[in-house]
């Protein structure tokens, strides 16, 4: 409805403006009342919101960047002995799978009276796993050096070796515990 009468006015604009005549400098007393009334307001020649519109989303980009992008955390996590041989690959999933079976059932024998035991147990694992993790680092730095690769299957098998001691003293403790024909003197 607006458009057809902006229309009409538009198409008879010259005949509206014979009927209804304006006095002389009519146009230039109103805007001169309105310059008074309400004075305008000096733009600011530097704008905030257009800088912070572009400086938030790089510094989101490159926060994202470094986060997720770094080198540090492209390095493949997975690289096994298996990428040099598949027989000492599956050496180490051997080994790998025993240290995890037997880190499971230590956990599981924990009792209030093994709990420094297993606890410091443990720990020493976790120290050897790091060490197993730096050697697979240097073992992929150094593109597969046989004795790095040895260092690797030493270091599983102490893994292992250390947990089966841990459960037999575990065992122990509680057969001697269990036993009622034994007495302490």
């Amino acid at each position: 409805m607006q458009d057809n009468w902006r229309k009409i006015f538009e198409d008879n604009k010259e005949e509206f403006r014979e009927e209804f005549q304006l006095p002389s400098g009519h146009e230039k007393r109103f805007l001169g009342k309105l310059d008074r009334e309400f004075p305008a307001v000096e733009k600011p020649k530097f704008n905030y919101w257009k800088v912070a519109a572009v400086l938030i989303p790089l510094m989101m980009l490159s926060i994202y960047y470094w986060v997720e992008m770094r080198p540090e955390k492209m390095e493949n996590p997975t690289f096994t002995l298996a990428e040099f041989s598949p027989e000492l690959g599956e050496a180490e999933n051997h080994l790998s799978y025993l240290v995890e079976m037997n880190v499971e059932k230590v956990k599981a024998m924990e009792t209030g009276e093994n709990r420094d035991l297993v606890e410091n147990s443990l720990l020493q694992i976790q120290n050897l796993q790091s060490d197993y993790n730096y050697l697979l680092k240097d073992l992929k730095e150094s593109g597969g050096n046989p004795q790095v690769m040895k260092s690797v299957l030493m270091n599983l098998q102490l893994q292992v070796e250390v947990l089966e001691k841990v459960l037999m003293r575990i065992q122990t403790i509680q057969e001697f515990k269990n036993n009622p024909n034994e007495t302490i003197l």
